[in-house]
C-alpha cells in the first residue's frame, strides 16, 4: 500500500511539474513578437509594413511620418517593452513598485527631481506637430503590447503586469538619459567645493588643473597644468583634517577590483569630402555606455514620403521609448554624438533665515515650497516623502558647514526635452543640422555631422544655459542676484566649427574647444584627453580615408597613455639602484616584471598581454595609495565627496607627484616614495596571481583578457536559477580599455559602432552588442553580437527581408 501511495504521489508530482513547465513555456513562447502576417492597428491612417532581416533589423515603410511613429512604437513594444518600462520607472523613481524595497533608496534620490510631473508639463507645452508625433508613437506602443499574446516574460518572473505607455513616458525615457549622462546630485561640484574650502588655494589649483599634456582640442587651444605647491601641503591650517586610518588602505589584502574609469561618454570623428574615398564626409561614432541584455539601441530604417513628396530614407539607431532615429544617416546628412561634459547644472548655497523656515533671495526672504511624493513598493505599504524646493531647484543636502544646498539643472526646465531632433530626418546640409541641434531638447552632446556635399562640422546639440556671475565649478550663493542663469543660448550664439582647414574633427568627452566657446559650454568634468589625442593622431597618420580605415581607429587598442608609466616602472621603480638584493629578497617577482616589460616593445590592451595588465593596475594602485589619506579625510568630512568624479583631472597632479617626488607632500602614506611604488607593484602582483584563498597562478598566466572578460547580462538573469544564464551573452575576453579609442570593460564599452558617408550608406558600417531582441527565444537573439566582439565591418543598411509584417488601418 505504501509503495502505491509513493508511486501515486511521484506520478502526481511529475504531472504537476510537467504541467507547470508546459504552462511557463507557453507563456514565454506566446510573448514572442509577431514577425509575419497582417494585424489591424488603431491610429494608422494607411497601412504600414515592418520588414526584418536575418538579424531582426527593421525597415518601416509608411505613407507619412505619423504612421512611421505608430509602427515604431508597435515594434519597440513587441521587442523591448520591459527595457522601455525600466527607463521610464528609472527617471520617475518608480522602480520600487516593480522590484520592491531594494530599489527604495534609489527611488527616493530620484524623486527629488519630480520628473514625472515635469514630463507632464513638457508634454502639455509641446508644439502640435511634436505632440501628434508622440501620440502616434504612444498608440503604436500600446497596440504592440496588446498584440503580444502574453505579457513579456520578465513580468511573469516578477509576478507583475505591465502598465500601458503614455506620452509622458517618452519624456521620462529621455530623462533617464539625463540621469546616465549628467550628475543628478551635483556630486562633482560639491566635491570641488569641499576641496576648495579645506585646502589652500595653491593646493586646490594643483589638484584641479585647467589643462594637461593630453589635451587635443579641435581648435588647438592649450591650458597649462598648475605648479606643484612649494610649501608643505596640505597646509598647517588644515592639520585638523588628518586621519590615522591610512594603514587600512595601504595594507588591504583583498584583491582590488581595479575599477576602470568608465564614464558614459563616446568617441566620434569625421573627415570632410576632400580626403574621403566617397567625396562626401564620413562620420564615425561609438557611444560608450553600460552594456546589458538587451542593448540600449534598436536598429531601424524609416521610409516615407516627405511633405514635398520626396522619398525619405533614414537609417540608424533608435532608443526604445522614443519615436526618432538617434544617430544615423538620411542620405544627405549623417551625424553621431559624444557626451559633451559641459556645465549644465549648478549647486547653490542657501542662506537660510528665521530658524530655517525661509531662505534669502534677491527679493528678500521667501518660504520654501514642499511637494509630497508617494512611492509604491511591491508587496509593502507605500512610503511618503516630502521634497523641499527653492526658486532655483530642489534642496539636495548640506555642505560640510551645514549650509543647505539647492540644485539648478537643465533637466528641470521645459527646454530639457523636445522632439525637434526628428527634423534631422529631412536635413540636407551641415548648416541645417546646426540649426536643428541648437533648438533640440536632449542631454547636451558633441554633435559630429557631415553631409553629402563633403562639409564637416561640430557643435553642441541640446540646451546650453546662459549664465552670469560666479557660476563656475564650485557652489556659490545666488541670493544677492550677482550669480544665476538668464535663460538659454539662442541658436545664433551656439559654439560650432564648420569645415576645418585640416578636414578632420574629433571628440572623446574631453575638452573640445577653448576661449569664448569654452566659456559658453563650461566644464562639467571633462575626460582626460588621452582618447582624443590618440584619435587625432590616427586621423593625421593618413591622407585619405574610407569607412574601414575610420573603423580601424575605433578599434585601436594601443596603450599610448600608459607608455610613460611603462617607462617610469622600468627606469624609476625597477632600475638597478632600486633593485637591490634586499629589494629582490622582499619582492621576489620584481625582476620578472622588469623582464616582461622590457620584452614588450609595444604596449597594447590585447587579451594575451601580461605587461599591459601590470602597468595598468600598477598605475591605479599608485594613484589610490598616493591619495589614500586625502580621500579618506575628505570623505570623513563630507560623505558626498567622490574621488571618482575628479579621477580624470587628478591624473595630471599624480604624474607630477610621482616624477618629482616632493618631500613637502604631507599625506604620503608611506615613509618614502620608493616604498609607495614598491607597495603598489607588490599589490599588483599579488592581485594578478591570486585565484582564491588557497591557490595562486603564475604571473605569466595573468593576462589582460583574464581580467577583461565580458559580463553582459540580462537584468533578471541572476534571479533565475538554472535558466538565467541563457539570457546572458557568453563571457568573452576582449581587448581594449578606458584610455584608448577602443573602450572596453566587463559591462561597459561601445554600445554601437557606426561609420557612414551620407549618400553612400551601402558601404557604411554598423554593429552593436547583444542584439535587436529582448526575448531569448527570438530567432535573432544574440545575432550580431559576435560582429561587435570581433570588430567586423558589418553592413550599415538592413539586409535582405526575411520577415514581413503588415499593419492595417481601421
Amino acid at each position: 500500500m505504501l509503495k502505491r501511495i509513493i508511486i501515486s504521489l511521484l506520478l502526481i508530482s511529475s504531472l504537476i511539474i510537467a504541467f507547470t513547465a508546459t504552462w511557463i513555456y507557453s507563456q514565454i513562447d506566446s510573448a514572442l513578437p509577431i514577425l509575419d502576417g497582417k494585424k489591424t492597428v488603431f491610429g494608422l491612417t494607411k497601412s504600414a509594413t515592418i520588414e526584418r532581416d536575418e538579424q531582426g533589423i527593421v525597415t518601416i515603410k509608411a505613407s507619412n511620418r505619423l504612421d512611421v511613429a505608430v509602427a515604431t512604437g508597435f515594434v519597440h513594444a513587441q521587442e523591448r517593452f520591459f527595457q522601455m518600462d525600466l527607463l521610464r520607472r528609472n527617471s520617475a523613481g518608480e522602480l520600487s513598485s516593480l522590484f520592491g524595497s531594494v530599489a527604495l533608496e534609489y527611488d527616493k534620490s530620484i524623486r527629488i527631481h519630480r520628473f514625472r510631473e515635469r514630463a507632464t508639463d513638457i508634454v502639455n507645452q509641446l508644439p502640435a506637430e511634436q505632440k501628434a508625433l508622440l501620440k502616434a508613437y504612444t498608440r503604436g506602443v500600446n497596440q504592440g503590447l496588446k498584440y503580444i499574446s502574453s505579457h513579456p516574460f520578465e513580468y511573469l518572473l516578477l509576478q507583475q503586469e505591465p502598465t500601458q505607455w503614455s506620452e509622458e513616458d517618452s519624456i521620462l525615457t529621455i530623462f533617464s538619459m539625463y540621469i546616465d549622462l549628467q550628475y543628478t546630485d551635483g556630486k562633482r561640484e560639491r566635491t570641488l567645493g569641499l576641496m576648495k574650502a579645506i585646502l589652500s588655494a595653491d593646493v586646490y589649483d594643483f589638484l584641479n588643473p585647467n589643462g594637461s599634456i593630453w589635451d587635443a582640442t579641435i581648435d588647438n587651444s592649450q591650458y597649462q597644468s598648475s605648479k606643484m605647491p612649494t610649501e608643505a601641503w596640505p597646509s598647517a591650517s588644515s592639520a585638523n583634517i588628518y586621519t590615522e586610518n591610512s594603514s587600512d588602505l595601504v595594507n588591504n589584502k583583498t584583491p582590488s577590483t581595479y575599477q576602470a574609469d568608465e564614464f558614459p561618454g563616446s568617441n566620434n570623428w569625421g573627415i570632410s569630402g576632400n580626403i574621403s574615398s566617397t567625396g562626401s564626409a564620413i562620420i564615425a561614432n561609438d557611444m560608450h555606455l553600460g552594456i546589458r541584455v538587451p542593448n540600449t539601441w534598436f536598429r531601424a530604417s524609416f521610409e516615407y514620403p516627405s511633405i514635398a513628396n520626396k522619398k525619405v530614407k533614414i537609417t540608424g539607431a533608435t532608443l526604445p521609448g522614443t519615436p526618432n532615429i538617434t544617430v544615423g544617416s538620411n542620405g544627405q546628412v549623417a551625424w553621431g554624438f559624444t557626451n559633451s561634459y559641459g556645465d549644465y547644472s549648478d549647486v547653490i548655497k542657501i542662506k537660510s533665515v528665521n530658524n530655517d523656515t525661509q531662505y534669502m533671495t534677491n527679493n528678500g526672504a521667501k518660504d520654501f515650497s514642499f511637494h509630497k511624493q508617494i512611492i509604491a513598493i511591491k508587496d509593502e505599504q507605500p512610503v511618503e516623502i516630502t521634497i523641499k524646493e527653492t526658486i532655483w531647484g530642489p534642496i539636495i543636502g548640506k555642505n560640510s558647514q551645514g549650509e543647505l544646498l539647492a540644485y539648478r539643472w537643465v533637466a528641470h526646465d521645459k527646454e530639457a526635452v523636445n522632439f525637434i531632433a526628428t527634423e534631422l530626418e529631412l536635413a540636407t546640409s551641415v548648416k541645417e543640422a546646426f540649426t536643428i541641434a541648437a533648438r533640440s531638447g536632449i542631454p547636451s552632446q558633441n554633435m559630429m555631422v557631415g553631409d553629402k556635399s563633403g562639409n564637416l562640422g561640430w557643435t553642441i546639440m541640446g540646451p546650453i544655459p546662459k549664465k552670469f556671475g560666479n557660476t563656475g565649478e564650485t557652489p556659490t550663493y545666488w541670493h544677492n542676484g550677482d550669480n544665476g542663469w538668464t535663460g538659454y543660448l539662442s541658436p545664433a550664439h551656439y559654439p560650432q566649427v564648420l569645415n576645418p582647414k585640416d578636414n578632420r574633427l574629433w571628440t572623446a568627452n574631453s575638452r573640445v574647444v577653448g576661449g569664448v566657446m569654452l566659456e559658453k559650454i563650461g566644464n562639467g568634468g571633462y575626460a582626460l584627453g588621452a582618447r582624443s589625442k590618440q584619435i587625432r593622431d590616427n586621423l593625421f597618420s593618413l591622407n585619405t580615408f574610407n569607412e574601414k580605415s575610420l573603423l580601424a581607429i575605433g578599434l585601436d587598442d594601443r596603450a599610448t597613455f600608459l607608455q610613460p608609466w611603462t617607462d617610469f616602472l622600468i627606469t624609476k621603480v625597477l632600475n638597478d639602484d632600486a633593485l637591490t638584493k634586499e629589494a629582490i629578497a622582499a619582492h621576489k617577482q620584481f625582476q620578472q616584471v622588469k623582464d616582461l616589460l622590457s620584452e614588450d616593445k609595444a604596449l597594447n590592451a590585447s587579451i594575451d598581454s601580461v605587461s599591459y595588465r601590470i602597468v595598468r593596475n600598477f598605475r591605479i594602485n599608485v594613484r589610490d595609495l598616493v591619495f589614500s589619506e586625502l580621500n579618506s579625510t575628505l570623505k570623513n568630512i563630507d560623505g558626498i565627496y567622490s574621488f571618482r568624479s575628479i579621477s580624470a583631472q587628478i591624473e595630471v597632479p599624480l604624474w607630477q607627484l610621482v616624477n618629482q617626488q616632493p618631500d613637502n607632500f604631507l599625506m604620503r602614506p608611506l615613509n618614502s616614495w620608493q616604498a609607495v611604488f614598491n607597495q603598489a607593484l607588490q599589490q599588483t602582483i599579488d592581485d594578478m596571481t591570486y585565484l582564491d584563498e588557497n591557490n595562486k597562478q603564475a604571473l605569466t598566466k595573468a593576462t589582460w583578457g583574464q581580467q577583461n572578460t565580458t559580463e553582459i547580462n540580462h537584468p533578471l538573469s541572476q534571479s533565475i536559477p538554472f535558466i538565467g544564464q541563457w539570457l546572458d551573452m557568453p563571457a568573452k575576453a576582449l581587448s581594449g580599455d578606458s584610455y584608448m579609442p577602443k573602450v572596453q570593460g566587463k559591462r561597459f564599452g561601445a554600445s554601437e559602432r557606426m561609420v557612414v558617408s551620407p549618400g553612400h550608406e551601402e558601404t557604411g558600417i554598423f554593429h552593436m552588442p547583444t542584439s535587436q531582441s529582448g526575448h531569448p527565444w527570438s530567432p535573432y537573439y544574440g545575432k550580431g553580437h559576435r560582429d561587435w566582439e570581433q570588430g567586423v565591418a558589418s553592413p550599415f543598411l538592413p539586409g535582405e527581408t526575411k520577415y514581413k509584417l503588415t499593419l492595417l488601418s481601421y
